[in-house]
Order: C-alpha cells, then sequence, then structure tokens
C-alpha cells in the first residue's frame, strides 16, 4: 500500500502553502492594528470631550436650566435645545453638555460670555421654534444684519453631529454596503480559483469596505469635535482661572460681566482690563462714572466679540448711529478697541495677510454677512503645480486668491464663484463670467484698495491639466486667467509653463485703477498691482471665503 506524500516531499507545494500562512499571518496582524486603531481613535474622541468637562448624555432633558449671559440670568428651555433642529447646534451642544466646563457665576448658574442682547433675541427665535410658530431658529431683521448678533449666531448655529442620538448615526447594514460598493463582484474572477477561494476572497472585501465606513465616519467625529472644543474654547473655564473667573463693573446700576480670560486675551495690559479688574494694577472706583452707559457697553461687546470669535471669522465693528458715531468711537479708543474690522489670522503659520487688522479689511471688501474663510492652498506647503492648486480649491466657491510678489507688493482677486476646468484635460473651458475685483494690500497703494473691475473684465478662463490658454496679441500662455486676463497664473512667454507663481498682472489706467496708485506704467499706460507686470510670486494662497451664519436643516 502506498502511504500518501507529506508537504516536505513537494518542495514547491509547500512553499506555496508557506505562503498563504504568511499572508494570513500579516492579514491577522493588520486586522489587530485595525482594530487597535479604531479604538484608539474612539479613545481620542472620549478623552478630548472628558478633557473639556463633557458628558455624551445631558444629565436632565426636562425643565429650564439659568443661564448667566454677559451678566443677565436667563431660563432656558432645556425642551427647546433638544428638539431636532437644535440638538446639533454649538450653542445646545456647549450648554447642555459641556455645563461643567462653563464657568459658574456667584450664584452658581452657568455663564455664557455672550451679549446678553443676543441671547435674548436667540431665546425668543427658539421660542417660537419650540412652541410651533416658526419652523426655524431665526434671527429676524434688523438683528440678522447687526454683527453684534449675527456673529454670534454665525458661530452657535454651527452644528456638531458626534452628540446626536444613536439612531441619527445608523451604518448601512453590511448588505447594502456591499451592494454600493459593488463589493457583490469578485476582485479578479479567474478560472483559476474554485467558488470556495473565490467566496472567501469576496467576503474579504466586503468585510474591509464594511470597516472603512465606520471608520470614516469615526475620523469625521474626530475632526467635527476637535473644531467644536476649538470654537468655544474661548467660552470654557481653564485651570488658570483660579478663583476669579469673572470680574464685573457697574455703570448706571447695571453690572457688566466680562470673564477675566477674555480680557487677558485683548492684552495683558489693556485699559479694559485694568478697568475691570479688582487687584492692582486697576482703578479702585467699581463704578463707571464718566462715559456713557451706552458707548461703553459697545465697547465692551465689541471687545468681548474681538476675544471670543474663531480664527478667520471676520469680527465687523458695532454699527452706531451718526449723531453718537464720533464721540462714541473716541470712548471705544480710549478703552484700547480700534473702531475696525478684524479678523484672528490662524495659528501655526506665516501667511500673506500679515495682521488681523489687515485680514479685517481684505474680508470687509467681500462683504458677506458673518464671513469667514478657510484656507484651501498656500504655495509653500503644497508646491507651485497647477494641477496640485487645482485639486486643492475643487468645486469651492467664493475663492480669495492671495499673491506675495517680494514682501513689499501683496495683491490679490475674489472671485464670486467655481474655478470650472473642462472635463478633458487636454481642453479649455469656455470663458464664463462670474462677479470678481482685485486687491492691493501693499506697494501698489498707500492702504489695502478695492480695485472694482468693469462688467467686460469678470471673465474667467480654465485649462484642462494638459492645455494652456493663448493670451490675445501676445505670443505668451497661461492656464488660468481672472478678470479677463488682468491676472494670469501659470503664464509665460511663449510658455506653457506649469508652475502657477509664474504670473503676469496688469491694469490698464485711465479705465480701471482707482486713484491713489504708487506705482509704474509700461510704455502702454498700463499699471500693475506687483512690483512688475510679469512676476515669479514668492507665495500664492487661495481661501474659501462664505458668508451667513448656519440655517435649520
Amino acid at each position: 500500500m502506498t502511504m500518501p506524500a507529506s508537504l516536505s516531499d513537494c518542495p514547491s507545494v509547500a512553499r506555496l502553502i508557506s505562503d498563504c500562512d504568511a499572508s494570513l499571518d500579516a492579514l491577522r496582524e493588520q486586522e489587530t492594528g485595525a482594530r487597535d486603531g479604531a479604538k484608539q481613535l474612539a479613545e481620542e474622541i472620549m478623552a478630548s470631550v472628558a478633557a473639556k468637562g463633557g458628558v455624551w448624555q445631558p444629565p436632565e432633558t426636562t425643565g429650564e436650566v439659568l443661564v448667566n449671559a454677559g451678566g443677565v440670568v436667563f431660563p432656558v428651555s432645556r425642551r427647546g435645545l433638544l428638539m431636532p433642529l437644535m440638538r446639533n447646534r454649538y450653542i445646545s451642544v456647549l450648554l447642555m453638555h459641556f455645563a461643567d466646563g462653563l464657568p459658574r457665576d456667584s450664584n452658581g448658574h452657568m455663564y455664557l460670555e455672550v451679549s446678553s442682547a443676543y441671547f435674548d433675541a436667540f431665546l425668543d427665535a427658539l421660542t417660537l421654534y419650540e412652541t410651533g410658530r416658526a419652523n426655524t431658529v431665526t434671527l429676524l431683521a434688523p438683528k440678522a444684519a447687526d454683527p453684534a448678533y449675527a456673529e454670534y449666531d454665525s458661530l452657535f448655529m454651527r452644528e456638531v453631529k458626534v452628540f446626536s442620538p444613536s439612531d441619527d448615526q445608523q451604518q448601512a447594514p453590511l448588505d447594502a454596503v456591499t451592494a454600493n460598493t459593488g463589493g457583490g463582484q469578485p476582485w479578479d474572477s479567474t478560472a483559476a480559483l474554485d467558488e470556495a477561494t473565490q467566496q472567501h476572497l469576496d467576503a474579504a472585501q466586503r468585510s474591509i469596505r464594511a470597516y472603512a465606513k465606520p471608520l470614516k465616519t469615526l475620523w469625521r467625529l474626530k475632526e467635527d469635535i476637535k473644531a467644536f472644543l476649538a470654537a468655544m474654547e474661548p467660552f470654557m473655564k481653564t485651570p488658570e482661572d483660579g478663583d476669579k473667573v469673572l470680574l464685573s463693573v457697574t455703570i448706571l446700576g447695571r453690572q457688566v460681566v466680562m470673564m477675566k480670560s477674555t480680557l487677558l486675551r485683548l492684552g495683558a495690559n489693556h485699559p479694559l482690563l485694568t478697568r475691570f479688574s479688582d487687584t492692582p494694577p486697576n482703578w479702585p472706583d467699581r463704578h463707571i462714572r464718566q462715559t456713557p452707559a451706552k458707548h461703553f457697553i459697545t465697547t465692551v461687546e465689541f471687545a468681548r466679540r474681538i476675544a471670543t470669535m474663531p480664527h478667520s471669522q471676520l469680527i465687523h465693528p458695532p454699527l452706531l448711529d451718526e449723531g453718537e458715531r464720533r464721540l462714541c468711537i473716541e470712548d471705544m479708543e480710549m478703552y484700547g478697541i480700534a473702531y475696525a474690522p478684524l479678523c484672528h489670522l490662524p495659528p501655526g503659520g506665516e501667511f500673506i495677510v500679515k495682521s488681523s487688522e489687515e485680514w479685517g479689511s481684505v474680508l470687509d471688501m467681500i462683504d458677506k454677512p458673518a464671513c469667514r474663510a478657510s484656507l484651501l492652498y498656500k504655495s509653500s506647503r503644497d508646491g507651485g503645480d497647477f494641477g496640485t492648486m487645482m485639486d486643492k480649491v475643487g468645486d469651492a466657491s467664493g475663492l480669495l486668491f492671495l499673491i506675495n510678489h517680494n514682501d513689499t507688493h501683496r495683491f490679490g482677486a475674489f472671485v464670486d464663484g467655481q474655478l470650472k476646468p473642462p472635463a478633458d484635460p487636454t481642453q479649455i473651458s469656455a470663458n464664463y463670467k462670474v462677479q470678481q475685483f482685485l486687491i492691493s494690500i501693499s506697494g501698489a497703494y498707500p492702504k489695502i484698495t478695492k480695485v472694482p473691475l468693469p462688467e467686460v473684465r469678470q471673465w474667467v478662463g480654465v485649462a484642462g491639466s494638459d492645455a494652456s490658454i493663448n493670451a490675445s496679441n501676445t505670443d505668451s500662455r497661461g492656464k488660468l486667467f481672472l478678470g479677463n486676463g488682468y491676472l494670469w497664473f501659470a503664464w509665460a512667454s511663449p510658455g506653457p509653463v506649469d508652475d502657477v507663481r509664474s504670473m503676469t498682472q496688469w491694469i490698464r489706467e485711465k479705465d480701471d485703477l482707482p486713484d491713489g496708485y504708487l506705482g509704474q506704467f509700461n510704455d502702454q499706460n498700463h499699471g500693475t498691482l506687483a512690483a512688475d507686470l510679469h512676476l515669479t510670486a514668492k507665495e500664492i494662497e487661495v481661501w474659501q471665503v462664505t458668508g451667513g451664519g448656519a440655517t435649520s436643516a
């Protein structure tokens, strides 16, 4: 009787079995790593919430909670905050899930660092929604156009869905995931694989796809909670606050309250900090007698927004009646607050716009309510390739292009629309019309200046990644133009080039240059916002500028 051969008798088969075992061992290691990675991600989310005093389930869901908003105590309906439209809004999550992370006043009420006037208007809108008389929670005119109200609303009506009830975030069942991703199709339906083996491979593929969906959701939730905590940081207490979290002064019998940390964000020696402080250096008199109450409260509320609004959100100065404008601005300046728009630069980087005042002036020209900016592309970070810039910009709308030629000359353009490349990378798009204007930040004008463009210049052209656009009347080519040719990216003579930093920028003097121009003209009397008409930019940034607060679903 012939004995069956062992694997060692057939080296080629033994080697294949060994390869299969090694592959499955590696797959098991990947599985373990994937499990650990998902758990670590979940633990990071949990830890970030706990570190700020957050809880996943609000301890109470009925009745009212008393909230001290800027010195005035309001009763707030928990039911209203937890209704479907509201439960994911920043304001609801902050008050219902982070009560232990907020400061407390001397009576133990939660303190919220906002204008009491805004909070009063918000509660009116919430009441109308809760009682079924409105289907949204929206500021009404004229408050919706007043930055003292609209900028808080833009912030607090954003959404973070990590605290949604579990039924809001149900994952699709495995069969649905498979159907949506083509999981029913084999990886490689070769005749060499028997049916059982192919089934194993198909099942593995479905499992990987099913795993990827909740993992991506975890990443999104982590980014959501990170953005929420960053935006809400100024409203929360910190270990450094000590016992004196809140400071107050009295004017005409009214107590005006601010967090000490809010005042410190204005500057360690800021006049308002000195005025509110109850320890040296400070004013011994806790009552304000020589400044009109309205002027002082207007100053405080603007300072409060300056210190609490997120980075890259435009902060407008308060609206003032013409009759009191001059005297109110004098009082604001006495307390160290300039009457001008500003926007805090994002942390951790060098940008073309150098100060919050410059940023405020640039964004103010765009004239979007409660606008904020997010960086899409930066040449020093992402490289100068045209395709890379287009990928980073994607289908974003409301594009602010900023260019640093040589540090002295900085300029840009705002396009109130999208870049629309052709579907075929070897073609160029049909020129399309979109509202736009140019901006001089420094060099060409003594101050930041908006350069409006006539209707004939409201055109954009975009080339495919493997194409270029011929400039009219010259032997030159580029890949993107704004202002109907006033500003070219990836431009060269004869060209083409792929580097967006190779540029040209010009403007007709008699038609389109505003008064006050300090630059040079060429022999055709064309000016430029750069130091030269043809340039290699030191830096290019593209920002998306969005406006308005979050709206109801």
